[in-house]
């Protein structure tokens, strides 16, 4: 099937404008994406050290995605993280995860669940901890 050029057109305009309304912060880690959703986040402190606690804060986009569960493994040493971290929605698409504990060196990878219009998209990234 044949897609019109002036509907592609149409079709971009109205996703950039979307994706502009909803600006992720600048100086943070890499964005994530899966489908419509994106991701950004930073932790505090913002030097991760192996076994130690830290705070992230995750801004997801659109503002209206909800966050269903965060969650690290080490694929290579198959298991995860030891305690699951609890979250809480602080408005505008901004989420704090607390209880994050990386308690390996090595890589680690990063998995967000999300909802946005009641559908799941899962968003992942690796991260390698000295």
């Amino acid at each position: 099937m044949k897609v019109p050029a002036r509907f592609l057109s149409s079709l971009l305009v109205c996703a950039g404008a979307a994706h502009a309304a909803c600006p992720l912060p600048a100086g943070v880690s890499p964005s994530l994406s899966a489908g419509p959703v994106q991701a950004s986040w930073s932790t505090e402190p913002a030097r991760l050290e192996v076994g130690e606690p830290f705070v992230m804060r995750l801004t997801l986009c659109p503002a209206d995605t909800r966050l269903l569960r965060v969650g690290a493994t080490m694929p290579e040493h198959r298991h995860g993280m030891n305690y699951e971290p609890s979250f809480q929605s602080l408005g505008e698409g901004v989420w704090r995860v607390e209880g994050m504990v990386w308690h390996m060196s090595g890589r680690w990878e990063l998995r967000l669940d999300t909802q946005l219009q009641g559908e799941p998209f899962t968003l992942t990234q690796s991260v390698n901890l000295q």
